[in-house]
């Protein structure tokens, strides 16, 4: 008779065999892999089933999250059964493209109307190239926002949002709320929560930079002063706290903070709950104009029947249409990828029903990325929890914890480049 511990390795076992045999089978038809959900993933599911209608159809496969669907890639092209396409990440897309797994987008351009490609915002096309070479194609593309309280505004005599990262600070302290006097504001100026983005915005606006290269380089003047403006925000002013998860959106909902950072999707999500009048803006600036732009693309997989990757790319061509980004951007939140859509009827409408949201959107005018390099995959994450965290939660100071990360992510691209070489030399 088996021991329970064999009996358990055997059972394991053939559990793993099973799902090794169900993940590398191969998946029928035009398969698009993404993670979206809730109002994104039924506003794609309609897209998807009106292009299905008088087209080949596809297959939908929802993995949830951005950290399954990466997992799932490198496993499905590690075992060549990859589906048609997926959204991607530029650090993903290099990594694919360098080992041969996505073919450009760029092969297949005639297929889709010039017209409607001259019509994409440049900013985005530029965001898909390698060496001028169209790789990927933009999808659910996105900008940084703020949303504010108006009634809050106008009670505390604010007559617009401000427009640099000083006058934030200003307003954010007027709109810091003590009404009891007992030390524990009733109201915060505003509220954040440990994130990247925010920080690699200002960052970019004082001149910096994350990655170039090989070189790491947020641990500049210019990377201590973004985090050290933060940190100010909540521990010297006083009038920020760091929240976690949704929280300080659901405290901005029951007018407990005045402004809020936050994605132009968040709009989907937090419109229900408002009971006031709801303004968004642009971000604030600072030496520079610029946003950092969000979001993944799609890719086509090498290893797929040529009829499937033209008939995504067909897909791609009737995503195009105005009717179609007026629809996707008006349910989801997301950027239009067209200009020309901002003129359809349904997006009209749309941004005109919100205070300031089409200057919010327009923001993709003056858009930049997130380095590409792979090792940012790794190096992204590394920056918000040795970087970012320890400033904010008042463990350590920005130029000390921006520079153990910064250090941290130069010890991963010295390991890749030792990695390669050895591989180099095996051959």
């Amino acid at each position: 008779m088996l021991s329970s511990s064999k009996k358990l390795r055997k059972y394991l076992t053939f559990a793993l065999l099973v799902f090794l045999s169900c993940s590398s089978k191969k998946q029928e038809g035009i398969v698009f892999w993404h993670a979206m959900g809730g109002p994104l993933g039924d506003a794609l599911k309609t897209i998807v089933n009106w292009y299905s209608q008088t087209n080949p159809p596809i297959t939908l496969v929802n993995l949830g999250n951005y950290n399954t669907l990466s997992q799932k890639i490198m496993g499905a092209v590690a075992s060549n059964t990859p589906p048609t396409a997926s959204q991607l990440y530029e650090s993903w897309a290099s990594e694919l493209l360098s080992a041969k797994k996505i073919i450009p987008i760029q092969n297949y351009l005639n297929l889709i109307d010039s017209t409607k490609l001259k019509n994409v915002f440049e900013v985005l096309i530029t965001g898909n190239k390698w060496q001028d070479t169209l790789v990927t194609f933009p999808f659910n593309k996105s900008v940084p926002v703020f949303y504010y309280n108006i009634d809050l505004f106008e009670k505390y005599g604010i007559k617009e949002f401000p427009k640099t990262w000083d006058e934030f600070r200003e307003v954010a302290k007027k709109l810091t709320i003590d009404e009891n006097g007992d030390g524990q504001p009733e109201i915060y100026g505003t509220a954040f929560t440990i994130d990247v983005w925010i920080f690699a915005t200002i960052l970019y606006q004082k001149g910096g930079r994350l990655l170039e290269g090989d070189s790491v380089m947020f641990d500049s003047p210019e990377g201590i002063e973004a985090l050290t403006f933060l940190q100010n925000l909540i521990f010297k002013d006083k009038c920020a706290y760091l929240g976690t998860g949704y929280s300080h959106q659901d405290d901005f909902a029951n007018g407990r903070v005045a402004m809020i950072w936050g994605t132009i999707v968040s709009y989907a999500f937090i419109k229900d709950k408002i009971n006031f009048r709801l303004g968004v803006a642009p971000v604030p600036i600072d030496k520079y104009r610029t946003v950092i732009i969000s979001g993944t693309n799609v890719g086509i997989f090498v290893n797929v029947p040529e009829s499937h990757k033209k008939n995504f790319i067909n897909f791609l061509n009737f995503f195009l249409e105005d009717s179609v980004q007026a629809y996707w951007s008006s349910k989801t939140g997301y950027l239009p990828l067209t200009k020309s859509a901002f003129e359809h009827p349904t997006l009209k409408n749309f941004v005109e029903s919100v205070t300031g949201l089409k200057e919010a959107m327009l923001q993709v005018e003056y858009g930049d990325y997130e380095p590409r390099d792979p090792v940012w995959f790794t190096g992204r994450r590394i920056l918000s929890e040795e970087g970012i965290e320890p400033a904010l939660r008042g463990h350590a100071k920005p130029e000390e914890s921006l520079k153990r990360a910064a250090d941290l992510i130069r010890q991963e691209i010295a390991r890749r480049k030792s990695y390669q070489i050895y591989r180099h030399s095996r051959k």
